[in-house]
C-alpha cells in the first residue's frame, strides 16, 4: 500500500491524524485512571467500614476499662483503708490510700475537668480515629456514587464531627450511669 506524500506537516490530513490520535489516547488514559479510582473506591469501601467496627468496638472496651479499672482502684482504697484501721502502724510503712473512687469517677465522665480533656484518654484518642473513619467511609460511599467531591466532602465532614459526638455522649454515659451505680448503698454482707 502506498503512503499518501504529505507536503506540509500542518496540513488538514496531518492535524486531523495528530488530533485523532491525542483524543483516543487521552480516552484511553481517562478510563485507566476511572479504573484505578473505581478499584480504590470499592477497596475503600470494604476496608473503611470494617476498620470503624473494630474500632468502635474498642472504643466500647477501652470506655468499659476504664470504669472497671476506676471502679478496682476504689475498692483497692477500701482495703487499704481497712489496713490503716485495723493496724495504724502501716502508716510508716504504706502512703495513704487514695481519693475516694466517686471522686475520680466524677473526673473521669468529665464533670470536673475542661471538655477537651477526653481527647487525652485513650478512647478519646480512638473517638477521633473512629470518626475520620466513619467520615471517610460515608464521604467514599458518596463519591462512589455521585462521582463528586463536592458532594463527598462536606458529607464526610458531618459524618465525622456526628461520630464523634456520638462517641464522646457514649463515654459520658457510660461514666455517668458507673457514677450512679456507685453511689447506690451496698447491703451488709454483699
Amino acid at each position: 500500500m502506498s503512503q499518501p506524500e504529505v507536503d506540509d506537516q500542518t496540513s488538514p490530513l496531518m492535524v486531523t491524524v495528530m488530533t485523532t490520535e491525542h483524543f483516543v489516547l487521552q480516552t484511553a488514559r481517562s478510563a485507566g485512571i476511572t479504573e484505578t479510582v473505581g478499584r480504590a473506591a470499592i477497596f475503600g469501601l470494604v476496608l473503611l467500614p470494617t476498620l470503624a467496627f473494630v474500632g468502635v468496638a474498642t472504643f466500647e472496651r477501652a470506655v468499659r476499662n476504664g470504669v472497671e479499672d476506676v471502679q478496682m482502684a476504689g475498692r483497692i482504697d477500701r482495703i487499704r483503708q481497712f489496713y490503716f484501721d485495723a493496724a495504724p502502724q502501716v502508716a510508716r510503712y504504706l502512703p495513704p490510700p487514695g481519693p475516694d473512687a466517686s471522686w475520680a469517677m466524677a473526673r473521669e465522665a468529665g464533670v470536673s475537668t475542661p471538655f477537651w480533656y477526653q481527647f487525652l484518654t485513650i478512647a478519646g484518642v480512638l473517638a477521633v480515629v473512629d470518626s475520620v473513619l466513619i467520615g471517610g467511609t460515608f464521604g467514599l460511599a458518596v463519591q462512589a456514587e455521585t462521582g463528586l467531591l463536592a458532594a463527598s466532602a462536606p458529607v464526610g465532614v458531618i459524618t465525622g464531627a456526628g461520630a464523634l459526638a456520638g462517641h464522646f455522649a457514649r463515654q459520658r454515659a457510660v461514666w455517668r450511669a458507673a457514677r450512679q451505680s456507685a453511689s447506690v448503698p451496698v447491703p451488709a454482707g454483699g
